[in-house]
């Protein structure tokens, strides 16, 4: 009787660890790079959404990539980790876990990338939502916000080089042209912007930290600015230092769209496709716009490109 006894009230001591560590185990880790403010915000943002979405607080641990690395953090025991930005992507596969990975605040080549690096490629458990703008829907705004344009620039760089199968397809049925440059290492970012601006209407810039970044920026802008040729940015911030526009996904639209694709994993078990965000945002900087003789709205922009988008 009396190891029965035992026997059982191991049994209940052993139920109560089991359950105890049960509770502590989230469906879903979110982890960061770094805590920069832009990351911070959409990691709060996408908790609150996913608390709209039914996903208990208590289901979902945010982590900085230095959180994530430590064991006892029991990142093993989510269903799901979603990864925010490059570095936190990298972190999320080289954990080699049985979680599934959405990775999203990514650009497109980028996610490429790692994958290639990690040699995850065709993998199902894993995921995105492009941080950046289909050409189609950046190409179908240069034609709302200026009618007259027929030939797009782009000034290509070592990564983005990549999507140039893209932009052609989409160019394809628009009735626009394409002015290129490549700036590599024998050739001179400045000669590669000039064949880009030959005879365009507009520069359609592509994020590619080799092209577009603090040291070359203003000079692009400047040049572009000089020879008359508008440009349409991947970023607000870019807008602000002179592009004539852009077309971006906001923190509060990425938090939104993420929290969707996690409820529908939660409910289903499977990620959704690889997509871009089907919300975005406009910005119009008016000076530029008015030194060119336009009067663009951004709210305009947004609402005539939405409703093109709806179209069946």
């Amino acid at each position: 009787m009396l190891l029965l006894r035992f026997w059982m009230r191991l049994g209940l001591v052993l139920w109560l660890v089991w359950a105890s560590q049960a509770a502590l185990a989230h469906a879903v880790t979110v982890v960061f790079g770094d805590k920069s403010p832009a990351l911070l915000e959409v990691s709060k943002g996408l908790v609150q959404e996913l608390g709209k979405a039914g996903v208990a607080r208590q289901e979902v641990q945010l982590l900085s990539g230095a959180e994530f690395a430590d064991p006892a953090n029991r990142v093993a025991d989510s269903r799901l980790v979603v990864s925010l930005g490059t570095d936190a992507f990298r972190l999320a596969l080289a954990q080699n876990s049985k979680a599934a990975v959405l990775a999203a605040l990514i650009p497109r080549i980028s996610f490429e990338r790692v994958l290639a690096e990690t040699g995850r490629k065709g993998t199902t458990n894993v995921a995105a939502l492009y941080l950046d703008q289909p050409f189609a829907r950046q190409l179908d705004l240069l034609r709302l916000a200026l009618p007259g344009v027929r030939r797009i620039g782009v000034l290509w760089g070592p990564e983005s080089i990549s999507q140039q199968p893209l932009l052609n397809a989409a160019l394809q049925g628009r009735s626009l042209e394409m002015s290129e440059g490549l700036y590599t290492e024998s050739q001179p970012l400045i000669s590669a912007l000039r064949a880009a601006l030959a005879d365009a209407d507009v520069l359609l810039a592509v994020a590619d930290g080799a092209v577009y970044n603090p040291a070359s920026v203003s000079n692009i802008l400047l040049t572009s600015y000089r020879s008359k040729v508008p440009v349409l940015a991947f970023s607000p911030a870019y807008v602000k230092a002179g592009a004539l526009l852009s077309v971006h996904t906001t923190a509060a639209q990425a938090g939104q769209k993420i929290a969707a694709l996690v409820s529908h994993f939660l409910q289903t078990g499977t990620l959704a496709a690889s997509q871009y965000s089907g919300d975005f945002s406009i910005s119009v900087n008016p000076y530029v716009a008015r030194s060119l003789g336009l009067q663009l709205d951004a709210d305009s922009l947004s609402e005539r490109l939405h409703r093109l988008e709806k179209r069946p």
